[in-house]
């Protein structure tokens, strides 16, 4: 199964494109993630692989996608209090809205996010593949091993 065909993250971009050209998205770019990357491109790995597992397995791609890109919306520097870990799901709930209508699923999806560790209980598959990617996808930052998922969504992106 190829994951990063030019044609799936085309059809992702055309899906988040009035979201990733926000200014308020963007920013997340200016923002240190899990060491090796920055926010934004921690964001988009996550919307991206949920949009293309949910799109293979006949889900709601188009909320996978949008929540995995909205989930992280917020500016502080992450550090290791318990209280930014537990409360950042609100914060980006209220930063998403402010950049687009959300969905009662994308605005669980985005809640729901850091499940068990947070107060929200995933509410759809949605939900649970998203909380299940972005803890994937947190250690393939950590370890750096998303530097090359991360280039070839920039290139397509740009190309």
């Amino acid at each position: 199964m190829h994951l990063f065909t030019d044609e799936e993250i085309r059809d992702f971009f055309r899906c988040v494109s009035p979201l990733t050209a926000d200014s308020r998205v963007r920013r997340l770019r200016t923002i240190s993630h899990h060491r090796w990357t920055n926010r934004y491109e921690h964001v988009l790995l996550v919307s991206y692989l949920s949009f293309v597992l949910a799109r293979r397995w006949h889900w709601d791609a188009q909320a996978a996608a949008r929540a995995g890109l909205l989930h992280d919306l917020f500016y502080q520097e992450a550090d290791s209090s318990l209280s930014l870990c537990l409360h950042h799901p609100e914060m980006a709930v209220k930063n998403a809205e402010e950049v687009t209508h959300l969905t009662q699923r994308e605005r669980n999806i985005i809640l729901s996010h850091m499940w068990p560790a947070g107060r929200y209980l995933p509410r759809s598959r949605e939900a649970w593949l998203v909380n299940l990617v972005d803890d994937f996808v947190a250690v393939l930052d950590l370890t750096a091993l998303s530097r090359p998922w991360n280039r070839r969504l920039r290139a397509v992106a740009v190309g």
